[in-house]
Parts: structure tokens; sequence; C-alpha cells
């Protein structure tokens, strides 16, 4: 058998989209798979991106239901000539994740455990598992997958082997490579193969025979025979190497012949991995944090050493640059303030596993001592407790999104932030890296590793422009050569992909490019799989997503944007990393935890209505009805603004978007009505009870669905003939807060209003009702921007002199709070918006204004345990924590987050006809489990009225208002 040859000079085979009759792919896919088959424009948009720089639109997208399926596609692909590209979360920051030809999803359908075997620590799995739902199963065992990657929330483990991925702890566990036994696999041939450890013997039948799984088999034995002293003297000898195949794998004789290896870190271009079976190790039984502050960065990359010293499992760094971005998230403030004193020029973060807890604190306070002595660091935190650990590791594993996180053209770009060098080295090099890159006019932050000698270095740079561009192709240049003095690798972690491959040549060398090639050739002869990544690429500044020239759209809007240069540059804020596709904590993005489809994330929406406003949807602009049904699922919940590491606020663009839609098209009569909540709420009020029997029945529910979309099987809350402006004088008082009247709490539920009233009150703060309209929070959910600007307006009036006076604004209903909070002075311009910003700052949460003013309350004995459920819009705004607070102050009371994210229901969304299934899957995930599962005796508890009736709908529990609890323990009295 003779080694396959390739010409040095000649570019391999590659399939070519543009000769693909898309029409008869289309057909054949949805005739011979079971898969969900996306052709049309706004699918092809939404995968034509990923964390990366660039962007490439597939000719369709395909979501595999099943093994056979995956199976399916590549030999159909085969038959076509049509390349494909792997996708798992779409978080690769080199472009790995996209193509031209058919982009394959997954994530969404093959993302199972098939077989775990706890006594031999293994599992069997599917490509699109997400690590954190990985680990989530296998945490009752005691066991994890080793490599814990920032991004572990959506990070799906066939993307982390395309990638050979790593994470903090890679000094304690190495990288993905180490933890892959093996893999079945399908080739560009369509064949099924299994790679797995060979012995010799074994390896020579392997080797035997004429078919393509032969032939891998020959080239990789023989080009690792053939090159093993330039192997030896061309890969950097670093931990954190992850450019080109891992024919080094090869040369060794200490280990089992296993082409799984090779497939590690390939990236997707050699075949399709339909199962893996992976290591697992067990959960650290204990472990602690050393949280270093420092003056300058590169005081704590010399100090890295000597930690190392000190056996530690991780260390981890984030310099100025990057803390001072986390003072844009309230989160992330929270976080910081939790452990970190002033503005530090650097932390480090310095983790110790142990068997045992108390060996801990002495490792921690030698390490201490030992820095003292060496004069490093100046704030030693140590960190024992769990809570403060997560706190830490948060803020940290923010550090990818935040340093994305400028408002400007110029961003903190991903292009050469990977290099890897050996730790003792790392001081000087990154003090010449940063030389560098001033030295090309422009600055850069500094994260991760400092462990492995793997900092993530992002330069700032405008690849709008021609300079800009110029800018990004030079510096990477430079950086190369730096990296090749250093003897480090290119790229540590993140991988090849469009922008790191055009320099595998330059980094190995002619001979092992040329042998990269070779194996490219043996096991994708066609080029199928995704061509242009590792060997063969095409330059680096190719295929921008934005390029020389782009002109940020910025169209006239209702809110202002001017901190962003305009609506098209908030839009840009989103830069892809993906954290709106977590479905184990938080909130966001509660549709797409529902559905796991890319067009229901908070990325998708952004990536729409970017592509929609620069025309590059097929022509069509913010009108187009694409635009409006990706769009649809978002509940407004604001999680995003909250939880996404740039603050992607996508509740307020859907509002901008819909009053757009409805300037060009004509508003809907469903917007207009719901919209319009307080006026409907008056007129059945007036009219109660009849108005409720009406409602109510089943004729009453079939016409309110017709009309307005209101989903029969939906009972609407039942008016009250006696609000609480009838129940409560409006006597004009001049001290003392005062009560905001919320349509909700007037006219559905004013006795919430009374209990708030009679506990201000008791706590010796008696309040008066504000004079105010309505809230605008309906209007603005339904794109109604005209009129919310209209009533922020005079609400402003109305109530400026009192919260000038600085009397405190009091709400019961979170979502009204942040409307008047944060929407109002957003829609308004000059003295009117400077009136709502002093009304904002007046504007408090019932539970923050009582927990915070500190009087006692006079309360008896409550139930034993409270589970509160927390509004989305509290959430964001940081004020679950009040409430948990004040419920505290009960005696004899235990308080319990629910931590069930949204409800599902948000404001009128899960009312509508179109939205009750959604709406039921949201609060089906967990919160109507825990409320359902709830100890006896236990109270529900939740300030916002629809997550009160969403709960009653879909468990029967009745929920209550944290005032209508509180004044029920209070002790009898005169009563409002």
């Amino acid at each position: 058998m003779t080694l396959l040859k390739v010409d040095a000079v000649q570019p391999l085979p590659h399939a070519d989209p543009s000769r693909v009759d898309a029409a008869a792919l289309e057909r054949a896919l949805r005739t011979e798979t079971t898969a969900e088959i996306r052709f049309d424009t706004v699918s092809r948009a939404l995968y034509a991106t990923d964390a990366s720089v660039y962007t490439l639109k597939p000719l369709g997208v395909v979501l595999p239901r099943t093994r056979q399926d995956l199976v399916s596609i590549v030999r159909i692909c085969a038959r076509f000539g049509c390349p494909l590209t792997l996708r798992g979360g779409g978080t690769s920051q080199c472009g790995q994740a996209i193509g031209t030809g058919l982009v394959v999803d997954t994530s969404k359908h093959l993302n199972a455990v098939l077989d775990l075997n706890v006594d031999e620590r293994w599992a069997l799995v599917e490509p699109g598992i997400v690590l954190d739902e990985l680990n989530a199963r296998l945490r009752p065992h005691g066991l994890r997958f080793a490599p814990d990657v920032s991004t572990a929330s959506r990070a799906t483990v066939g993307g982390m082997m395309a990638n050979n991925s790593s994470g903090a702890r890679s000094v304690y566990y190495g990288k993905t490579i180490d933890h892959v036994l093996e893999q079945d696999v399908v080739l560009s041939d369509g064949s099924v193969v299994h790679f797995g450890p060979l012995a010799p013997e074994a390896l020579d039948g392997a080797c035997a025979g004429d078919g393509l799984e032969a032939q891998c088999y020959r080239t990789v034995r023989e080009l690792a025979r053939a090159h093993a002293a330039e192997i030896e003297r061309r890969y950097p000898k670093v931990l954190r190497r992850v450019m080109g195949y891992n024919l080094d794998e090869f040369t060794r004789t200490d280990r089992p012949f296993n082409l799984a290896k090779l497939m590690v870190g390939s990236e997707g271009t050699l075949g399709v991995v339909l199962a893996a079976r992976i290591n697992l190790v067990p959960l650290p039984p204990a472990k602690a944090v050393l949280a270093i502050q420092f003056t300058e960065l590169l005081d704590a990359l010399g100090a890295t050493p000597l930690i190392l010293g000190h056996a530690p499992s991780a260390v981890e760094v984030m310099d100025r640059f990057i803390l001072d971005y986390t003072r844009q998230s309230a989160t992330l403030t929270a976080m910081r303030d939790s452990f970190i004193e002033g503005e530090p020029g650097a932390l480090l973060c310095v983790e110790f596993y142990a068997d045992e807890a108390a060996s801990l604190p002495p490792r921690l306070a030698a390490l201490e001592a030992d820095l003292r002595a060496h004069g490093f660091g100046y704030r030693y935190v140590h960190a024992l407790d769990l809570p403060t650990q997560a706190r830490i590791w948060g803020l940290r594993e923010a550090a990818l999104g935040l340093s994305m996180a400028m408002k400007d053209d110029a961003k903190s770009l991903s292009f050469v932030e990977d290099t890897a060098v050996p730790p003792e080295r790392l001081r000087d090099y990154i003090a010449r890296f940063l030389d560098t890159v001033r030295a090309h006019g422009t600055r850069a932050g500094v994260y991760a590793h400092a462990s492995v000698g793997c900092l993530h270095v992002r330069p700032v740079i405008n690849l709008k422009t021609e300079e800009g561009v110029r800018r990004f192709e030079a510096l990477a240049g430079d950086i190369a050569d730096l990296v090749l003095e250093f003897g480090g690798a290119l790229s540590g972690e993140h991988g090849d992909g469009l922008v790191r491959s055009p320099f595998i040549r330059k980094m190995f060398g002619p001979v092992l490019y040329d042998a990269f090639r070779a194996i490219k050739q043996a096991f994708d002869p066609a080029g199928l799989f995704n061509p242009g990544k590792i060997v063969d690429a095409g330059p680096m500044a190719a295929n921008l997503r934005y390029g020389a020239g782009y002109v940020t759209p910025r169209p006239p809007t209702y809110f202002d944007y001017d901190d962003y240069g305009g609506f098209g540059g908030a839009v840009e804020m989103c830069s892809g990393v993906g954290a709106c596709r977590k479905t184990i904590e938080g909130t966001m993005c509660p549709s797409y935890m529902a559905t796991h489809d890319e067009q229901h994330t908070t990325r998708g929406r952004a990536n729409v209505l970017r592509l929609a406003m620069a025309g590059r949807l097929g022509g069509a602009g913010l009108d187009d009805r694409g635009v409006y049904d990706t769009l649809d699922l978002c509940l407004e919940c604001r999680a995003c603004k909250a939880e996404c590491p740039v603050g992607v606020d996508m509740a307020r663009f859907k509002s901008e978007f819909l009053a757009g839609y409805w300037q060009r098209h004509g508003t809907s009569l469903e917007a207009r009505a719901l919209g319009n909540a307080r006026v409907l709420a008056r007129l059945g009020s007036a009219f109660a009870p009849l108005s409720n029997a009406v409602a109510h029945s089943a004729a009453g529910r079939a016409l309110a669905e017709h009309v307005i979309g209101i989903d029969r099987r939906r009972r609407l809350p039942s008016f009250q003939r006696r609000t609480l402006e009838r129940r409560v004088s409006r006597t004009r008082t001049t001290v003392g807060p005062l009560l905001f009247v919320d349509t909700f709490t007037n006219y559905y539920d004013p006795e919430i209003g009374v209990a708030a009233l009679d506990v201000l009150a008791a706590a010796g703060l008696p309040a008066a009702l504000a004079g105010n309209g309505c809230c605008g929070r309906p209007q603005i959910s339904k794109g109604l921007l005209d009129d919310a600007r209209l009533l922020a307006k005079a609400n402003a009036e109305r109530l400026y002199d009192d919260a000038q006076a600085g009397r405190p604004l009091v709400f019961c209903e979170p979502s009204c709070l942040s409307a008047v909070r944060e929407d109002a002075p957003a829609l308004l311009r000059g003295e009117a918006r400077r009136k709502a910003q002093v009304v904002a700052g007046a504007s408090v949460l019932f539970e923050e204004y009582v927990a915070g003013v500190g009087t006692s309350l006079p309360l008896a004995a409550g139930p034993g345990r409270v589970l509160l459920h927390g509004h989305c819009h509290q959430r964001s705004m940081g004020l679950v924590a009040p409430a948990t607070s004040l419920l505290s102050r009960i005696p004899g009371v235990t308080v319990a987050d629910t931590e069930a994210g949204c409800c599902g229901m948000a404001g009128s969304f899960g009312y509508g006809r179109d939205h009750y299934d959604v709406s039921k899957a949201i609060g089906e995930r967990r919160l109507f489990p825990t409320v359902r599962n709830r100890a006896a005796g236990t109270v529900v508890v939740a300030a916002g009225t629809s997550c009160r009736h969403q709960i009653h709908d879909f468990t029967g529990v009745e929920a209550v208002h944290p005032a209508v609890l509180l004044r029920s323990l209070l002790p009898e009295g005169p009563r409002t």
C-alpha cells in the first residue's frame, strides 16, 4: 500500500454549494430523513454567524432528530456534492460553526446520554448534549465531564470535541482530547466506523484493505512515522495547543493508536461524530478560592509561576479593562462588589481542590504568605463557602461577553485572543504582546488561563473601516511571529476556523502543513466536511460580518439609543456568545428554554433584526414578516437586559420594531385592545359583575379568542367594582410615601393596594395614593409607543413635584415599576426626560422600600415556609433579594426562592392563542413542579400579577402578594 500523495500547490478538492440544486437537495432531505429542514431566508440568516467576526450564509439548515438522520444527511450531501458544517451551540469564536453549504445543528434533538457506567466512570453521549446539562445528569453520581469551558451553559460536547476545548481547570484535568475514549463516526462516503484504541496487531488489520476507513488508518500511521522528528521539532511544548491536526498523538508508542484522538480538534473537517464514549472524573470533595487583587496586570502574571508551585486546580486572571465593564450590568456589579474592593489593575482567582475541607484554609494561608513575602498582590479574599466561590466564578465566566461590551463601532475582537506560551514566560510575553498592540494604535483587554499560559487578549478594532481591516490583518501577523519567538501556540483553546487557519503553514512549517492536507484528503476526498478550515483556508479578512464600508443603520426610533450610536448599534451589541441558550439556571431566554430553537434566542432575534435593518434578508427590511415571527415569542421578560453579558435589551428592541411595524401595516386589533388594558379594565369594573359573567362564559371566551386572540382555555381575571381608588381616598398629603395606583391593583386586586397601605402604616410610613395615570407597560409591550410616550410625559408632570420633594413612589407591581423607572425616561427627550428621571429615581418596589427603611413590623408568626417567585422584571432590576429580606422578618419563617425563571405568562403574552402552549411549557420546566411539590403549609408568594394568575391557572394554587401576606400577620386594628 502506498501513502496518499497531495499536490503541495493545488488546493484540495472541495464541494461547491453554488453547483448544488438547492430545491432537489431540500426535497431529498425531506424525503429521506425525519429531520427539521429549513431553507427559508430567516433560518439561513440565523445560522450565518456564530461568536466570531465572520458571516457565511448557508444553503440550508437541518436539525437531525435521530442518529440515522445524521448518517443520511452525510450520504445525501455526498450525493449532491454539498458541503456540510456541524454546529452545536454556535459559540465558536473563529468561524468554525458557519459554512456556505448545509449547516447541521445537533443541539436540539441529538442531546441524550445513551449509556452511563458509574463504576467505570464513562458515559456514551450524543454530540448535541450541552456540558452543563450533562454535568447536571452526572452530579447525583458524584461525577462530571472534566473540561469546564466558560460557555458550559450552552457549549455542546460535540463542539468541545471538534474544538478540543479545555477551560479554567486544564492545568488539573487537561483538554477534551484527554477524556474522549471512543467515537462512532460517519466518514465522507457515508460509512459508519468506530474509532477507539487499537493495539499494534489490530492496527495492522485496520490498515489492510482498500476502503476509506483503511485509507484513513494508513495515512495517519505513515505520516506520524515519516514526520516524527518534524513533529517533535515544530509542535509547541505547551499544554494548550489546539492548532492543526493532532499528529503528535500518533508518534508515541506508550499508548494505543486511536483515531478518535485525531477527530478531536479537527473542527468537523474529517467526519461527523454520531456518539462518543467519554471519561468522567469525580467531583472534588472540597474546594476553595483565593481572590488576589493586584495593582498591575504584569505583576499578576509574574506571580503565576510561584502560585503554580502550590498545585492549584485553576489560576484565572482578569485585567482592569475587563473588570471595568462589569459596571454595565447590575447583576455583575453585585457579584464584583461582594469580594472586590476599589479598582484593581488585575484580579487573580486561584482555586484549590482537596479531599478534606479542613486542609484548604492552611493551603490558602500558605499561598498568601508566599505571595506577601515576594511582594505579589495587595488584597487577598479567602472564599471557603460555595456561594462566594460561585460569585467569583460567575464574574470570571462573564469575561467573554464583557470583553465585547463596547458601545462604539470599534470592538474588542476575538482573533489573536487565544495564544499560549509556557507559564514561566507569560509575563514577558504579554508585555511584548501589549507593546505590539499599542504599536498598532489600539488597546486590549486581557483575561483567562494564567495557569497554562493561555490568555485571551482582545485588541479593539473597527472592522467597518479599511484602516481597521488592515490593522486586523497586520496585528494578526505580528502576533503570530511573536508566538513563534516564544515557542507558543497561536491557538490554545478556541481553534483555527476562518481566522487562524491561514496561519497553519507558518506555525507548523511546509512539511507538516502538507501532512495536514494529506490527512484531509485521506478522510474527505471530495471536500465535503467544513471546507476552508485548518487547510486550504481563504484570507483571514474575507467574509467579515461587517467589513470596510459597512454603515450601521440608524433608523428613527422612539427610545433613545444614543449611547450606542443609534438603534443599529444597540442591536449590534450582540456578539453571538450565546449566553441566551442556557437552560438550567436564570431566566434568559424563556422561549428558547421551551423550544430549544435558535430563532427564539436573544442572539437569534438580534441577528435577524441586524440583517433586516441592513437590508440583508433578501431585500426585506424591518417590515418583513419573518422578523415579526422571529420576535413573536419574545416574552419581553427583560432577563436579557440583566443576564446577557453585554445587556442586550430585546424587550425594548421588540417594542421598537412593533411600533414601526404598526406604522407600516396598521395596528392590529389585538395590540390595540391589550395595549389599552387600563381602558378595558375601567369599563369592565364599571359593569361588574355582569362583565365578569360575560368574560368567563364559554361564549365570551370564544368571542375573545376570535376578536383579540385570547385563548379560550384561559380564564381572565375578574374585574372589581370597588376599585382601589373607590376604597381609598386620594386625599392630598404633602409628606410620606405615595402608592402608585397601577391598573392591575386598582381594577382587579384592590386588596393588594389596601394591604400595602396597611403595612406601610404599621411600619410608621403612612402613605397616600399617587395621582398617576397608567404606567405605559401594556402600550410598551404592544409597540404602541406614541401612546406610551404621552403617558410617560403625563406621569412625569403629575409626579415630578412629589418626587423632587423626596417623596418615595411605591409600586406593588414590578412591571409597572420597570416601565416608570427604566422605560419612561428613555422614551422622552429634553425637560420631559429630566422630570421622568427624577420620578424614576423616586420609584421603588413595595418590598424594596419596606425592607430598606429598616423599621420594624409587629408581625405574628406566619407559615413555616414561604416559596417566593420573583417576577421577571423584579429579577432584572435585582429586587428579589429585598423581597427575601422583608419576608424573612416574619417570625419562624424560612423563605425559599423558586429560582424557576419566567412563569411563562409575561403580561398578556400567555393569554395569546398562539402563545398558550409555549407559555405552559415555560412554566412546566421549573415553576409548576416546584409549586406542586412544595411542602405542606408552604405559602406561595409572588409580587407579579401575571405570575399569580399563571400559577393558579396551571397548578390551582393561590399565590399571594407579599403585602397581603404581611398584612395578614399584623395585629387586628384600624385598617385602610
